[in-house]
């Protein structure tokens, strides 16, 4: 089972300020959906509620595992939770395998991050260019031991915050 991590980050390694994303980038939401769709995906609690926040539902055509010891019952069929990231990700690889799939995503956030990057096969990265303010980060070093695979700078060469694509696959253990 392919463990892949999706996040974008800005040079200084934020990822959400506030509750949510600090950009607006539609091309990094296309690559999100195009990559994530179909796929079982990991968050917490705070990523699952910014997400009702900005779509008034959960992700559609993915069934998403919140981490959290404190939310009940989602009321969505599509919409389980686990009381541990190890527990979501265990129940994630059941579910994935189920289906016939070979890759599950955790897409945050902070904490969710730091607890699967050591499981983690591979990396998609919207990298954004700039440093930006925020109260969410990835950790120090996170990357270490990923090695690029593969890489897109024009993927954000219009608009007014730049960025790049990258896709990082775990080095050999």
């Amino acid at each position: 089972m392919i463990v892949s991590v999706i996040v974008a980050a800005s040079a200084n390694e934020v990822i959400g300020d506030g509750g949510a994303l600090p950009w607006h980038l539609p091309g990094d939401l296309r690559r999100f959906r195009a990559l994530t769709t179909g796929h079982v995906v990991v968050m917490g609690r705070l990523t699952y509620q910014s997400i009702l926040d900005r779509l008034g539902h959960p992700l559609t055509g993915r069934t998403s595992i919140v981490v959290s010891r404190t939310l009940g019952d989602p009321g969505y069929p599509e919409v389980l939770v686990a009381a541990s990231v190890p527990a979501a990700l265990a129940l994630a690889e059941r579910l994935a395998a189920e289906a016939g799939d070979e890759e599950f995503f955790v897409i945050g956030g902070e904490s969710v991050y730091r607890d699967a990057l050591p499981l983690a096969d591979r990396v998609y990265l919207t990298r954004v260019h700039g440093e930006v303010p925020g109260d969410r980060a990835m950790p120090d070093g996170w990357l270490a031991g990923f090695e690029v695979a593969a890489r897109d700078d024009d993927a954000g060469a219009q608009g007014p915050l730049r960025y790049s694509f990258l896709d990082y696959r775990r080095a050999a253990r």
